[in-house]
């Protein structure tokens, strides 16, 4: 991104910088704005509260608006990469701090080497709805990429224990035995043909990784029995508080390299995650799966996942040239509408 100081972008009275623990609180508020007026689908305080209490811990990949004009210059726009969330404070929205937002998170993108930068567009599924979500995100020239579903499964007392297969052993991850840069590389290849791309930097995930709340007896690692040493798939889990102060058990991230897909490996990384959430005295587990990644989806519907929401991704690529986000001499204007469903 580029940085003038700790400013990555200004204009129009509005400053992009990269976000601070200190920021927090402000950013909370804002996205619990966006909740209290339903614009977020199936995102409720309890997930506000989570995505406050991340962005204190390693607030690095997260950008914040700040209004220059104001002599405090509070926070009044937030860009959450990681969350795929981008939003503003209602009383500063339709002044060009999220088009600033988009563009400081292009530069980002950039850095990281992503292709594109992927937001969150309510409306912007199926049936499509006109929302200022998706009219925001068609002006700028994003276009609908994926649709992300959260998925639920009550009753975690009758899903069977895990068999995995004789040629695969399975560890909980060790800081001080397994190798993280080792531990990303197989994670980025297990994700490379993924519908939505991703790639985790290691030394983010080391950051991750020395947060205090950072549980390793979280994450299973399979290998070959011949070559343990070779991770060759994993599972990601965290424990989450819900609605009402209930806590669930959530299936982060599972992935298995692609010559290993097809045995019962990821069944079966599944099936420890809930019996670990069993272990744990929880009867509830939810996890996030994009709908074109097809064998995922039927393997969760298959354990007894049900969809309780969608949320439809759309993405800008970081090669756009002649954007409305690039560049705020193009007006904003709403194109002809689309069927998003490609």
């Amino acid at each position: 991104m580029t940085s003038h100081g700790d400013t990555a972008l200004a204009r129009n009275g509005s400053s992009v910088r990269r976000a601070t623990a200190d920021d927090a609180e402000a950013m909370r508020r804002i996205w619990l704005a966006c909740v209290h007026e339903g614009a977020w689908e199936g995102i409720d305080e309890a997930a506000v509260d989570g995505y406050a209490r991340a962005v204190a811990a390693d607030p690095s990949g997260t950008l914040v608006a700040i209004d220059r004009t104001a002599r405090d210059a509070p926070v009044i726009g937030v860009l959450a990469p990681d969350e795929n969330l981008l939003a503003v404070s209602p009383g500063h929205r339709r002044r060009g701090h999220g088009r600033a937002l988009v563009a400081a998170g292009l530069d980002l993108a950039r850095e990281g080497g992503d292709p594109y930068l992927l937001l969150y567009v309510p409306g912007g599924g199926e049936p499509a709805r006109d929302t200022p979500g998706r009219r925001f995100a068609e002006a700028l020239g994003f276009e609908y990429r994926a649709t992300l579903t959260r998925m639920r499964l009550d009753g975690l007392m009758s899903v069977p224990r895990p068999v995995f297969p004789p040629t695969i052993v399975v560890t909980t991850y060790d800081p001080a035995r397994d190798d993280v840069a080792r531990y990303v590389a197989m994670i980025n290849a297990a994700f490379a043909e993924h519908p939505t791309p991703a790639r985790w930097d290691v030394a983010a995930v080391a950051r991750a990784h020395a947060r205090p709340d950072f549980d390793a007896a979280g994450i299973a690692i399979v290998a070959l029995v011949d070559d343990p040493g070779t991770p060759v798939g994993f599972v990601r889990t965290s424990v989450a508080d819900g609605e009402a102060g209930l806590r669930f058990g959530e299936v982060r991230l599972i992935g298995v390299l692609p010559r290993l897909r097809g045995i019962g490996v990821g069944r079966a990384l599944l099936r420890w995650s809930l019996a670990r959430f069993r272990d744990l005295g929880l009867d509830r587990a939810e996890l996030s799966v994009v709908v074109a990644n097809a064998g995922a989806l039927t393997l969760y519907r298959a354990e007894g996942f049900r969809t309780i929401v969608a949320w439809p991704q759309w993405s800008l690529g970081c090669d756009a040239v002649g954007s409305a986000a690039a560049d705020p001499t193009i007006p904003t204007r709403r194109p002809p509408a689309r069927d998003p469903a490609t």
